[in-house]
């Protein structure tokens, strides 16, 4: 009786169809900038698409498919240093376990990009090098191709060709080879390396490049020297066509799966998996089984729209699905993917698991979002970021999103949060993770990632946590007073529960910050598409102190009873050589985590108060003082034109509690 809602998608696509989430198998960008011996030249947008061949029924001589190692193409770079007459050479590998997967079949085709001369147009992409050798080899350290042929190619730069083989390769079992092209650069600035840009892990197939020097009298065949750069660019973007009849049918497995974080006992639920097609045929409907707990399995087929093609991916959802047993530990979900087309799965590992927590009815709390956003100075994509996060402040101005620009490398960072760094920025900048569970994968644009902040605050969080935050005698340093609530009766809660203490500044700077989008050259910005290409910029949320990465002991108690509201107190002293520029600027920050998980399961942030706390309640209007005069709601976030009702009113150094009627 499932509801079962299928979405197929190419998976370029499908990274911006699942909102709130992070399947497993999505693609990370690697960190900018480019690693050493590379320079970048400009954002990929082709103007043709490899089309994939037409798939032929299994009652045809033969089927074929397009593989490649690499993602779409990013960007297009040069080699540092190049210079006109230097031979280069891209390649991927069809490693042991490739070729005993396609053994029998043929390599009948070679695919690639085109790359672009900078200095030959600046209207349209011209590519000036006119021919390239399509090689395949057993070895690239002592590179001696057993096949090479010539090719023409075209005028157009940033092109996909393709090229069929005069003589098509025999893959067999046990003999692993390299598939690629060599080339002569017709000027230093001829832009050949298409990348990526993705970080495919331990998997280094699809990142070989190699250099010959410029052959002499003396030395007509100079030596190659290949190496790896997947780690520096990603993966080349070339591959081959794969031909012949004995090519896998029905194989598909599952990549990525994911769940809400958190579920009422009773009411229904979500869950997302990603299907990838791993053979020559098409994907037209799929089987699965699905098992909650210690629920008996579930079996429901699944129709697609759209076929799904050899290396294609797809997102589907199951709707519907439920738990009646509340439980604080995580319940496990799994997915098997029995079927493909009405037959048997032939993939070896075809099964998928993930957890949910099930809340009691009713005893769920509302969701803060803290957003952690890493960034810097020196990070010219970083306008994106800072775009994003002043939208975030003016939108939600209730505390429920708390942002906290966390800065690598520039005059803003601060060492205590380094582990931070280390721990959830993925090396990328801009980058952001939301309570330290979901990545937010595209900052910008801003309302794609205020719908998976939205997406992500409907889920009831299983605690809660509220402050104040007053600076101590002398304002070295501020007193936190917080509650805490929790949706579970637990024995063992300080094991489950911790808190943790930060400290952010506004009004920070100004100091230049980089701008790549100056001109529109890698997209409009509002704002900074007209501006200059080094920026002066004032900062706010700047991550200023944090107590530590562990969190405070002794912050939530032993034992705990669900619903029961618990009190702590904690002086976080300013540190020596503190950064902090304007202490009347700060804002206090509580993160109560998981320490089984390191989950931010909920957030609270307020405005540092008056030193002491707040004296008193009387009638607005009473204060007639030369300073200007700042409202806050009792949760300390800021309100510009308060009405009925109660608000923290500051003027000067005189922070109080009034009543606007």
């Amino acid at each position: 009786h499932l509801l079962l809602n299928t979405l197929l998608l190419s998976f370029a696509a499908c990274l911006m169809a699942v909102a709130a989430f992070a399947l497993s198998d999505r693609p990370q960008r690697i960190a900018v900038p480019l690693g050493p011996g590379f320079i970048e030249g400009g954002d990929f947008t082709p103007s043709d698409r490899p089309a994939r061949p037409q798939v032929k029924s299994r009652a045809e001589a033969s089927q074929s498919i397009f593989y490649t190692p690499a993602y779409d193409p990013q960007q297009y770079i040069s080699l540092e240093g190049q210079y006109a007459g230097l031979t280069l050479a891209q390649a991927f590998q069809m490693t042991s376990t490739l070729v005993d997967r396609f053994d029998g079949n043929s390599i009948t085709e070679v695919f690639f990009y085109t790359g672009l001369n900078q200095s030959a147009s600046k209207t349209e992409p011209v590519n000036t090098i006119k021919n390239a050798t399509l090689f395949l080899a057993y070895d690239l350290q002592k590179f001696e191709p057993f096949y090479t042929q010539t090719v023409e190619l075209p005028a157009t730069g940033l092109t996909f060709v393709h090229y069929a083989l005069d003589t098509p390769c025999k893959i067999e079992a046990g003999k692993p080879l390299y598939v690629g092209y060599y080339y002569t650069l017709s000027a230093a600035d001829d832009l050949t390396v298409i990348i990526d840009l993705i970080n495919h892990g331990n998997d280094a197939s699809g990142g070989w490049f190699g250099i010959q020097a410029e052959a002499t009298s003396s030395n007509p065949n100079p030596q190659w020297q290949f190496d790896n750069v997947a780690n520096q660019v990603g993966f080349l973007c070339l591959g081959a066509v794969i031909a012949g009849d004995n090519l896998p049918q029905d194989e598909a497995s599952i990549p990525g799966i994911e769940a809400q974080p958190t579920v009422y006992q009773g009411e229904g639920f979500d869950l997302k998996f990603m299907v990838k097609n791993h053979a020559a045929n098409d994907i037209t409907s799929i089987d699965v089984d699905v098992t909650i707990g210690d629920n008996a399995p579930t079996t429901s087929h699944m129709d697609f729209s759209t076929a799904l093609g050899y290396d294609e991916s797809g997102v589907v959802t199951l709707s519907g699905l439920s738990y009646d047993v509340a439980s604080e530990e995580e319940v496990p979900v799994k997915v098997t993917l029995t079927k493909v087309n009405g037959n048997a799965n032939k993939y070896a590992d075809a099964s998928a698991a993930t957890g949910i927590q099930v809340i009691p009815t009713g005893k769920g709390f509302q969701r803060n979002v803290l957003v952690e956003e890493f960034t810097g100075t020196w990070c010219g994509y970083c306008p994106i970021g800072i775009v994003t996060m002043e939208k975030l402040r003016e939108k939600y101005t209730d505390g429920s999103v708390i942002p906290v620009a966390i800065h690598y490398n520039d005059e803003m960072a601060v060492t205590s949060f380094s582990s931070t760094i280390q721990a959830y920025s993925r090396g990328s900048f801009p980058s952001a993770v939301m309570n330290r569970q979901f990545y937010i994968d595209n900052l910008y644009p801003t309302e794609y990632c205020m719908e998976e902040i939205e997406s992500y605050m409907a889920y009831p969080a299983p605690a809660r946590v509220t402050a104040t935050a007053n600076f101590n005698e002398g304002k070295t340093g501020i007193i936190f007073n917080t509650k805490t609530s929790f949706a579970f009766d637990n024995d063992k809660a300080s094991d489950r529960y911790i808190l943790h203490f930060v400290v952010t500044e506004d009004n920070v700077g100004p100091y230049m910050q980089e701008n790549y989008y100056s001109g529109g050259g890698k997209g409009e910005v509002p704002g900074w598409s007209n501006k200059p290409g080094s920026v002066e910029t004032v900062y706010n949320d700047v991550a200023r102190q944090y107590n530590s990465a562990s969190g405070v002991r002794g912050s939530v108690p032993e034992s705990v009873e669900a619903g029961k509201e618990y009190e702590f107190s904690y002086e976080m002293k300013f540190l020596s050589g503190s950064k902090i520029s304007n202490k009347d600027n700060l804002n206090g920050i509580v993160y109560l985590v998981n320490r089984k998980t390191n989950v931010v399961e909920n957030a609270c942030i307020v405005k540092a108060g008056a030193v002491g706390g707040i004296d008193g309640v009387i009638a607005d209007g009473q204060n007639d003082a030369d300073a200007p005069v700042e409202y806050f709601n009792m949760q300390g976030m800021r309100v510009a034109e308060p009405a009925n009702g109660i608000f923290i009113r500051r003027q000067g150094a005189k922070a109080e509690v009034v009543v606007v009627k």
